[in-house]
């Protein structure tokens, strides 16, 4: 079964969002990134779909 555009939008967003908060400098941003991914994760969920953080390559 093939993926919607918008699932694969939400699936990659989800992945950036906690590299970036990784990345972070300071707590605040990490935070942000964070909460962004956590919404991403969501609208993964709601779809039916599997987030970054339920996948082998993400630690």
């Amino acid at each position: 079964m093939q993926m919607s555009a918008d699932m694969e939008f939400y699936i990659r967003r989800e992945r950036q969002e906690r590299q970036l908060a990784d990345r972070a400098r300071d707590t605040d941003g990490r935070r942000v990134h964070l909460e962004l991914a956590r919404c991403y994760a969501q609208l993964i969920a709601d779809s039916g779909g599997a987030t970054a953080t339920a996948s082998p390559d993400h630690a």
